[in-house]
């Protein structure tokens, strides 16, 4: 047998991918895509503010989002109340996090 070698679309291994927004396909609704969620403030239920998501992290039961101090807080209804990229928030129930 012989070996084909396809060929070389110019992108490498590891290459970072871009599509352009208005190409991603949309989402359901409360779903949203890692890139509206990083950078978002992260606020209890009555304006206390925690952190900014630095990053969301995969987690074996759940995600979980990563603030700018460390902490993290998982992807689950009973920590966030909302999601809100429109606004900049991530909103936490009252007491999830004392």
């Amino acid at each position: 047998g012989t070996i084909q070698r396809l060929p070389s679309s110019g992108c490498e291994r590891g290459a970072t991918l871009t599509i352009p927004r208005a190409e991603l396909p949309a989402l359901p609704e409360g779903e949203f895509y890692t890139f509206e969620i990083i950078g978002l403030r992260v606020e209890e239920v009555g304006g206390e503010t925690l952190g900014i998501v630095r990053d969301v992290l995969p987690g074996p039961a759940n995600d979980n989002l990563e603030l700018d101090d460390g902490t993290l807080v998982p992807m689950i209804e009973d920590a966030i109340r909302a999601i809100d990229p429109a606004s900049g928030v991530v909103l936490l129930n009252p007491g999830f996090m004392t």
